[in-house]
């Protein structure tokens, strides 16, 4: 599968996954900023790549996927930075093809999403009817069409952020390409996805960030399983953000991931 992609900056290679699973590479512009060259691809099924053989598609798939474009564009190693989602894939192709990855970054991310009662909680503490009843809806049969995941996504997007700006999210949605057959099928892919057992597999640097508010993944099902299982894993909380840091905390999230790279480096 070839991955519709988009390339900016010089230097060493970092590759952007996107989560979703359904949305595309355009939410993590222009926030994430690194002295290198940075590679957004849209993932099968997502945004303006194919969605040809979606519907048997695997992590594996999505990892194999990848594969391809590191070895279409030249590079002999990079560095993989996942966020929501795409981290799982970055786990998941961080384990299969270890001697590809320099360095691997996961933001809002888990081992496996083994916690439903957690994630309940935190919707009706802080989420409305609506939104818990959309949230049944998606995870219980496809969606009807992109634009009703547009639709729900806009109306679920208040969820993941600790402090929410309309205005960011009409940027987001701006440029956005939907796929309401890939969301569901995220769904079933996460079903299926743990890597508690694989872990200590992980000895390239690890970077691993989190939003203290964050619903969806909290630090406690999250980055402290990450962190006690991957050997010399680094963890940054974001005190003030929620599923999106590199959003809510730019300048801190950059900086961070700035003193990352330039370790895994040297």
């Amino acid at each position: 599968m070839r991955l519709v992609r988009e390339v900016a900056g010089r230097g060493r290679p970092v590759v952007l996954l996107h989560g979703g699973y359904g949305l595309d590479h355009t939410y993590l512009q222009p926030w994430i900023e690194a002295d290198a060259q940075l590679i957004y691809p849209d993932l099968r099924g997502c945004g303006r790549t194919p969605r040809e053989g979606l519907a048997e598609a695997t992590l594996e798939t999505l990892c194999d996927d990848l594969e391809e474009l590191r070895a279409e564009l030249g590079h002999g190693r990079w560095t993989v930075l996942g966020h929501s989602f795409g981290s799982y894939v970055a786990q998941e192709y961080a384990l299969r093809y270890p001697d590809r990855v320099e360095a691997l970054a996961l933001v809002g991310s888990t081992p496996a999403f083994d916690y439903p009662d957690v994630v309940g909680a935190n919707l009706t503490a802080r989420g409305t009817p609506e939104q818990a009843a959309l949230l049944e809806k998606a995870v219980s049969a496809p969606l009807s069409s992109d634009d009703e995941f547009r639709r729900g996504w806009n109306l679920l997007l208040p969820l993941y952020f600790h402090r929410f700006d309309p205005g960011i999210a009409q940027r987001m949605d701006a440029r956005m390409t939907y796929s309401a057959p890939a969301l569901f099928h995220g769904f079933r892919m996460l079903a299926r996805f743990n890597t508690l057992a694989r872990l200590g597999e992980l000895e390239r640097p690890v970077l691993v960030a989190t939003g203290r508010h964050d619903w969806i993944t909290p630090p406690a099902q999250g980055a402290d399983r990450l962190a006690r299982g991957i050997p010399h894993a680094r963890v940054a909380i974001f005190e003030e953000s929620g599923h999106f840091p590199f959003i809510e905390e730019r300048e801190r999230f950059n900086a961070v991931l700035a003193e990352f790279l330039r370790s895994a480096r040297r």
